[in-house]
């Protein structure tokens, strides 16, 4: 389903409802933010070499900003 739609370009022959039951009961969406909260771990730790500051604090925060979000 994921690939027609991908390759159609919009949910004329899936229903977006089927495609999201199926995407959450594979467990696809626990995996991807297990490894969105990876990389922005591994992002936070590399910024930890580098000196504080309001510039750094900023980066710091992007990664939580972009998971929390409300969308």
């Amino acid at each position: 389903m994921v690939h027609d739609v991908l390759r159609q370009g919009n949910y004329d022959t899936v229903a977006r409802e089927d495609l999201l039951k199926a995407v959450e009961t594979a467990g696809a969406l626990d995996r991807a933010r297990a490894k969105a909260d990876e990389f922005a771990e591994n992002a936070r730790a590399t910024l930890a070499d580098f000196p504080d500051s309001e510039y750094c604090d900023s980066l710091r925060a992007i990664p939580s900003y972009v998971l929390d979000r409300d969308r």
